[in-house]
């Protein structure tokens, strides 16, 4: 496992290494590759750790980040699928909820960038106080949902919102996409068979979290995007970092990206 180092000066403008896997016939195909999704971005990148002294400068730099990894590898039609916290990595010490939620500005840049470049974005983020999933869409529609209660959930002070169960869907021409984080897959199986989920996009940031089994209730495609490996907090267990891949209906690893650092694996041939 490589493990590299950026100062917070140097951490705006590193570039991401990128690799394109074409999967088709490997998996039943799930889409058109007209006015619908061409490709599957699954984005393994590093938050900067927030620190409590300066919060506020930098999660503005893990959000310029995004922004960047998007103009850099978005294309029309792609779905660009980052982790559950790429704002603010699971920080070592508590943090307000209102000091690190994405506010309507910001949420407008980045509704923006999948304006732009007529993309699919879904990512974790702390909205309204409340830690969230968010998937924004070509239009520039947001679909939200209260982030299902987790094995390691962001050391949030504040409001502590009732938790709705209920696996998050986006409908795109008739197929069904879940997106949640990686350690709660095994509590929706029933769902995903109920409403017939098509591809599951599974997040996670958290060291040490387990890639969920294959059961009856896998979907066609599973994507499974951590974070990576660098820019964790000192001492915390890299473990279950960094391992970001792909399997197709039998648990059968199809692509998977090469590295623990940060890395682009673009799903191509759909």
């Amino acid at each position: 496992m490589s493990v590299s180092h950026c100062s917070r000066r140097q951490f705006v403008g590193t570039a991401l290494t990128t690799s394109v896997i074409t999967i088709g016939g490997l998996v039943t195909p799930a889409f058109a590759a007209v006015e619908s999704i061409c490709r599957f971005t699954l984005v393994q990148s590093i938050a900067l750790p927030i620190d409590s002294a300066h919060i506020k400068n930098d999660f503005e730099r893990n959000l310029s980040r995004i922004l960047q990894i998007i103009e850099k590898h978005a294309t029309p039609y792609d779905w660009l699928a980052f982790d559950d916290a790429p704002l603010t990595g699971h920080a070592a010490g508590l943090l307000p909820a209102t000091d690190v939620s994405l506010g309507d500005d910001d949420l407008k840049r980045l509704t923006s960038a999948a304006l732009h470049h007529r993309c699919w974005i879904s990512l974790g983020a702390v909205r309204r106080s409340y830690d969230s999933i968010l998937v924004l869409s070509p239009q520039g529609q947001l679909f939200e949902w209260p982030m299902p209660p987790r094995h390691a959930p962001l050391p949030l002070t504040g409001r502590v919102p009732k938790r709705d169960l209920t696996l998050p869907i986006v409908v795109v021409d008739d197929r069904r996409i879940a997106v949640t984080p990686m350690d709660v897959t095994a509590k929706f199986s029933a769902e995903c068979i109920d409403r017939g989920v098509d591809i599951m996009i599974t997040m996670n940031s958290s060291s040490g979290c387990v890639t969920p089994p294959t059961t009856q209730a896998a979907p066609s495609l599973s994507m499974n995007v951590h974070a990576a490996a660098p820019w964790q907090p000192p001492g915390c267990d890299t473990r279950g970092l960094g391992r970001s891949r792909v399997l197709n209906v039998r648990g059968e690893v199809i692509a998977e990206c090469p590295t623990a650092d940060e890395h682009v694996l673009v799903l191509a041939g759909l």
